[in-house]
This record gives structure tokens, sequence and C-alpha cells, in this order.
């Protein structure tokens, strides 16, 4: 059987009768769609348990160098609320690389992209995209999990900003990957 959609009604009914009237699980595309969208859910799986360590981190870093406040001390120091406030900055960050990440899309299967692209190519190289955000989100989550209030004082949001900020070209450059190429 070809490999393309066809006109032909018989050949249609024929591809709709084989595929089950929804995923063929038998095709390369379709196998390599799933395996995108799975890697792309581990990905943002990374970075929502970056997200959540990180409020764990904050939560320390506040009973770590926050002291409750009497009367003879009514306001808790600049510093580490400054501190604080930085790390929900960070944390939201990562939770919009995340979220963007889990909202990408995957080239859908009708005739157009058939006539101007090669959807098994095309998917590999989303594959090898989705891949290096995988690997990339991973550091981000390996490094969150090794953060401690001090480490945190002692190099500050910059590496994790970094990582995010690289994080989030990546998963931009996926985005125009499918624009682009016509």
């Amino acid at each position: 059987m070809e490999t393309g959609p066809s006109n032909n009604p018989l050949v249609q009914q024929l591809q709709l009768l084989l595929a089950g009237y929804g995923y063929n699980f038998y095709n390369r595309a379709n196998q390599a769609r799933s395996d995108d969208m799975l890697v792309r859910e581990r990905a943002s799986y990374n970075l929502a348990q970056a997200v959540s360590s990180l409020a764990q981190l904050r939560s320390d870093y506040s009973i770590r160098f926050i002291p409750p406040l009497t009367r003879a001390n009514p306001d808790p120091p600049a510093e580490a609320i400054a501190q604080v406030r930085e790390i929900e900055a960070v944390q939201q960050a990562v939770s919009q690389v995340e979220s963007y990440i889990r909202g990408m899309s995957v080239p859908t299967q009708d005739k157009v992209w058939w006539r101007f692209r090669q959807e098994q190519p095309l998917l590999d190289q989303l594959l090898d995209f989705d891949l290096r955000l995988v690997r990339s989100s991973e550091q981000v989550y390996q490094y969150v999990t090794r953060l401690t209030p001090e480490n945190w004082n002692a190099v500050g949001s910059s590496p994790l900003r970094g990582m995010a900020h690289q994080l989030g070209r990546l998963a931009q450059e996926r985005e125009r990957f499918l624009l682009v190429q016509l």
C-alpha cells in the first residue's frame, strides 16, 4: 500500500480499516509522532519536578535565613526577602518554560503536510530536538536538586536563569523549525 494519503475512495476506506479509524501503530510516522509526545512529556515532567524542588528550596531558605519577627525586630532582613523573591522568580521562569514545552505542536496528518514535506524525516528531526530538550531539562532538574539555601546564597540565580533561558531558546528553535521549512 502506498505511504501517502490517496484520493481513491476504496484505498481510503482500506487505510481506515487497517488503521482502525485511529492511529496505525505499525506506521513509522505514527510511532515517531507518539515518541515525540512521550519525549516532550518527559522534559516537562523534569521541569515540573524542578519547579517543585524550587518551591521547597524557597521554603527552606525562608526557614533558615528569615528569623521569626519580634517586637524588637519587626522587619525581616531585606537581603533574605530579596533572595526569596529571586527564588520565586526563577521558579516562575522554569514553570513558564515547562508549560511552553508541554504545549508545543506536532505536525498534523493532512494532505498539505504530505504534499510539501516528507513526514518521517521531519518527525525524526523533531524527535532530535525533543531529545535535546530532555537532556537540558534533566540538567536543570539535577542542578536544582543539589541546591541548598547556603548554596543559593553563594551562587545565586544566574546559572539557573541561564539554563532556563537556554532551554527556552531550544524550545523556540523547535517551533521555528516547524514554521520555516516548507
